[in-house]
């Protein structure tokens, strides 16, 4: 299948954009990051130190020409609040299946520190897994649209809620790992989608889960699409900040 802003793949999955939610209010997502190739979005991520962006393993495609953008809200506008880095290091996590879509993170290191701010500022990882019926939050620039494909200026938010593993995996067929969750609402028409992939799920104020798949229509009724889970890799990150300079170099 095509590969780029929604990775689909044979047998109607694809990674992921929101549908049915509503512009954020500007400042209101400090953490957000999005990643640009040529200008356009590729994958959201979050800022969890001044260096470091978690987003997903299956946005590291071509990385090296991706522009990592944080304090942005319209993304077809210049901003004053906006700072750019690009990427100088990035680490895909040891365990990541991309059959299985398991243990979808990546950390990327940035080629500078982000000025932290009210616009810009990190996020702590969820230390806990989510309880079912958890109320959070997701957001990005993704397609608002499924299955065509419009994709927003502005920042969008939605509300969803955390499914238990039961159900998760009665809708995924037996396809979901400890390391994955799912979040939605039971009448559908919410959900994350294409060009969201990588971005933050975060609960209780804190990054919950990481934006990975799901059915290849977003936002139908009793649907929900599945997160990678935060609190089952949160001593990960932490290893690899404090490595020495690693294996994932980019090769210029």
């Amino acid at each position: 299948g095509s590969l780029g802003l929604g990775w689909h793949f044979n047998g109607g999955w694809s990674f992921t954009r929101i549908i049915g939610g509503r512009d954020c209010r500007n400042g209101s997502r400090p953490y957000q990051v999005a990643l640009l190739r040529n200008g356009r979005i590729y994958c959201g991520g979050s800022l969890i130190a001044p260096k470091w962006v978690l987003t997903a393993a299956h946005c590291s495609r071509r990385i090296s020409s991706l522009r990592v953008h944080l304090g942005d809200y319209n993304l077809w506008m210049k901003e004053p609040t906006e700072q750019i880095r690009r990427i100088r290091n990035f680490f895909v996590h040891p365990e990541y299946n991309l059959r299985l879509r398991d243990n979808d993170f990546m950390l990327l290191e940035l080629d500078k520190p982000a000025l932290l701010n009210s616009y810009v500022n990190t996020i702590n990882l969820a230390t806990r897994c989510p309880s079912p019926g958890t109320r959070c939050s997701v957001s990005g620039w993704g397609t608002i649209e499924s299955p065509q494909r419009q994709f927003p200026a502005i920042m969008q938010c939605a509300d969803l809620y955390s499914v238990s593993q039961t159900r998760c995996q009665a809708t995924y067929r037996g396809r979901i790992t400890e390391n994955m969750f799912c979040a939605g609402v039971e009448q559908g028409g919410l959900s994350s989608c294409k060009g969201d992939s990588g971005g933050p799920l975060v609960c209780n104020g804190q990054l919950q889960g990481v934006v990975s798949w799901g059915k290849s229509v977003c936002a139908l009724p009793g649907q929900p699409r599945v997160y990678a889970n935060v609190c089952k890799a949160v001593q990960w990150p932490e290893r690899c900040e404090n490595k020495e300079e690693s294996l994932w170099h980019l090769r210029d």
